[in-house]
């Protein structure tokens, strides 16, 4: 009896980043049940999964604005929160110390991967990974809305490619948007061109330049 209750305690122990044993450099599969908070007792470790994707969450949305003053992810706001609604998660360590540099979440959503949630530690390797990946997985079929600096980059850098009518957007998300079409800063417009007329706001009150999303990707992946 004492033999199972020993077992059954270590399949409760929560998980790691180490207890995956991930290769240098590769992006390796996560699933939710490995954010699972079920262990107790004195064998949890002191660090877990959780508060180890939460730390480069953290990083990544350090200047994202949620208002009140407060920056931050607006649905992730501490470690408790992970996976959250995200189904599709991946994660990969780029440099000598043991811990995970860079993360992403998604979920699918109407057949598609939809990309969502990005965590980072703040380094040049991490941050490129971050862009890499985003593109090669946007050009393959994945969608993700997108605004700013990172929208532009996967524009402009990238050429990913943007799904430019309403009624594909709506559908694609699911939701309803407030359509803007070409971008509304004249600069913009020109360096993006008629592929990028794909503007669009929801869920603000009102619809300006600095609320604007497009939706990139959504080939034929």
């Amino acid at each position: 009896m004492s033999s199972l209750r020993e077992y059954i305690s270590e399949l409760l122990i929560e998980k790691t980043w180490a207890d995956f044993n991930a290769p240098k450099g590769k992006t390796i599969a996560l699933a939710p049940d490995d954010f699972n908070d079920d262990c107790v007792g004195s064998k949890c470790p002191e660090r877990d999964l959780d508060d180890e994707i939460y730390d480069l969450v953290k990083t990544a949305y350090a200047d994202v604005p949620m208002g009140a003053g407060k920056f931050g992810h607006i649905t992730v706001q501490d470690p408790s929160m992970l996976p959250g609604k995200y189904t599709w998660l991946r994660a990969a360590d780029l440099d000598g110390d043991p811990d995970p540099d860079y993360f992403r979440g998604g979920k699918i959503k109407n057949g598609k991967l939809k990309l969502a949630i990005v965590g980072h530690d703040g380094s040049d390797a991490a941050i490129q990974k971050y862009k890499d990946e985003t593109a090669a997985l946007l050009q393959s079929g994945a969608i993700a809305e997108m605004s700013g600096a990172i929208a532009h980059i996967m524009i402009t850098r990238y050429g990913v490619p943007a799904v430019t009518t309403k009624e594909q957007v709506e559908a694609m998300l699911g939701k309803k948007v407030d359509w803007v079409g070409r971008h509304l800063n004249q600069k913009s417009a020109e360096r993006y061109g008629p592929e990028y007329e794909g503007w669009y706001c929801r869920g603000i009150g009102s619809c300006g330049e600095v609320h604007m999303k497009i939706l990139l990707g959504g080939g034929s992946g």
